[in-house]
């Protein structure tokens, strides 16, 4: 899931690795998604080292009696010289940078930051991190940002990086994903909703 909302967020201001809070919304949807969680059995509960996730991280933990768990490599894209600006700043300053992203992001460097693939990389390392830290049948939470699921739902899907906007990540939103040795990842739900793979993708990912 990613985390709950803050002023940035709201303002339409890119964060990246600016560690920001939860606004007053933010911790509503943290506190709403953790009693929607309240049925579940969760075993633990995994958060970038960013204080919007952590956050977001530490009610559900409340709801659950576990303690969170950082793991780095979920933290959020770094944005370099564009956390901090609205779409439209970004969009009038680096006219040739937005371009270039439109058509194929993921290998290009944002100036100052880093790479969606790079994202991709470490995001999947934490992810193997976990799979080997948990028992068979574990269910967990994993609270990152926009860049660090899209990378995940890109993978496990089959659906190139490069079209990352195949999915939308709200604040809060909670995806389920599943592990098994034989299957692999597999997406379970989206948004609350059963997940059909799209025309063109190439299914599940191991």
């Amino acid at each position: 899931m990613r985390h709950g909302e803050t002023d940035w967020n709201q303002q339409g201001r890119c964060q990246g690795t600016a560690d920001l809070d939860l606004n007053r919304t933010g911790i509503r949807q943290a506190e709403e998604v953790a009693a929607h969680l309240g049925k579940e059995r969760i075993h633990a509960v995994y958060s970038s080292n960013l204080q919007r996730a952590l956050q977001t991280a530490q009610v559900i933990c409340r709801h659950h009696g576990l303690t969170v768990t950082i793991e780095d490599s979920f933290r959020e894209l770094h944005h370099g010289e564009f956390e901090g600006l609205t779409f439209p700043e970004i969009q009038a300053a680096y006219p040739d940078f937005i371009q270039k992203w439109r058509e194929a992001p993921a290998e290009l460097l944002i100036p100052g930051g880093e790479r969606l693939v790079d994202v991709a990389k470490r995001v999947w390392d934490g992810m193997d991190r976990i799979v080997q830290g948990q028992r068979s049948n574990a269910t967990v939470v994993m609270v990152s940002h926009n860049f660090p699921i899209l990378a995940i739902l890109c993978h496990i899907s089959g659906i190139p990086l490069n079209r990352y906007r195949s999915f939308r990540i709200d604040p809060c939103r909670v995806d389920q994903i599943s592990y098994t040795r034989g299957e692999g990842w597999r997406l379970v739900e989206i948004h609350g909703e059963k997940y059909s793979p799209p025309p063109n993708s190439e299914g599940g990912a191991n």
